[in-house]
């Protein structure tokens, strides 16, 4: 009987000395391996359960593209020759534009399978598989304040608000109410918040898209800075093919700067037009097309893309990349 206590307390001994044993291998386990993943690749990044966490001071890139019309030419090149995958005209740069935080474009014209073409020479409208493609390219966040996003009338204007929610895309510059028209978007990324606010200098506010109106600019960019650590507008105005801003749109960009964006962003002239800084903003007042189907110049055959860097929750700076467009409309960054 004793030899069986005595056997019974030393098992008893030994399970608590492998207990604390593999609990302290444990605890120097997860403080190896903690420290391993701090600071990966020199970027002021951690690692925990294979996510990226971000400090305050992680740099971070925006990016913004010009027109993106995915209908006539586009539509004819991406059905011959890409088996009617809207996926195609993307292709050569998908990766590249995924490597954004956030992600940013003007979509010229209506997503929908509705509404009765209104009757412009020049009308748009795109297949509802476009709105997957943009989410597949990377695209957050689209503008709809353009002149041809009512081409196809108020019910195929609606439709594509629900087309780009469907997809997981937000859109600003338009909206299901008038209350919704003017209404900011905040995106959050990495612990940055971004507002964004749309207008243009084309179209009618009764058919709730927001058309440029100073007051109305500088009470969303009110709202914008008052929630966010950066204000960025998207303007579509300007003269079509001109490669100079007009005095119009100097004086409008200007103002918004003076009212408190940070990033302005302009389209419409489909060419580039310049890249200037204003006080302590950016200013690029037409990053022409993306894809586009207007083959008839060099011109309009390539766009910008504008590159910001954000480091602590400030513009860092602001690069204009140049694309260029292939026989199938499929853009391509040449720098």
């Amino acid at each position: 009987m004793l030899k069986n206590n005595k056997g019974l307390f030393f098992s008893l001994i030994f399970s608590i000395v492998l207990i604390f044993f593999l609990w302290g291998i444990n605890i120097f386990l997860n403080g190896f391996f903690e420290k391993a993943y701090v600071n990966i690749d020199g970027n002021n990044r951690a690692e925990n359960q294979g996510a990226l966490v971000y400090t305050e001071d992680s740099e971070i890139t925006l990016g913004f593209v010009g027109d993106i019309m995915l209908d006539r030419g586009v539509l004819y090149k991406l059905n011959k020759y890409g088996g009617g995958d809207f996926y195609f005209p993307f292709l050569r740069i998908y990766e590249e534009l995924r490597k954004y935080d956030i992600l940013f474009g003007n979509l010229e014209g209506p997503i929908s399978d509705k509404g009765i073409n209104q009757g412009s020479m020049y009308s748009f409208r795109m297949d509802p598989r476009a709105a997957d493609a943009l989410k597949f390219a990377g695209f957050d966040i689209v503008s709809v304040a353009n002149n041809h996003a009512n081409d196809w009338g108020h019910e195929a204007y609606l439709d594509t608000f629900a087309r780009l929610d469907s997809a997981g895309i937000n859109y600003v510059g338009g909206g299901v109410n008038f209350e919704e028209v003017w209404k900011i978007k905040i995106i959050e990324k990495n612990n940055l918040k971004v507002a964004f606010v749309a207008a243009s200098q084309f179209g009618n506010p009764k058919n709730l898209m927001a058309v440029i109106d100073g007051e109305k600019i500088k009470e969303a960019l009110k709202e914008a800075k008052e929630n966010a650590d950066i204000a960025v507008i998207s303007l579509h105005f300007g003269d079509e093919y001109k490669e100079e801003p007009n005095d119009y749109q100097r004086k409008i960009a200007e103002m918004s700067v003076e009212n408190g964006a940070d990033l302005v962003i302009g389209h419409h002239p489909h060419v580039i037009e310049n890249l200037e800084k204003y006080r302590n903003s950016y200013i690029a007042y037409s990053l022409g097309n993306f894809i586009f189907d207007q083959y008839f110049s060099l011109e309009t055959m390539q766009g910008g893309v504008l590159d910001v860097k954000i480091k602590n929750k400030k513009i860092e700076g602001a690069t204009l990349r140049t694309v260029k467009l292939n026989s199938m409309y499929q853009p391509a960054f040449v720098d």
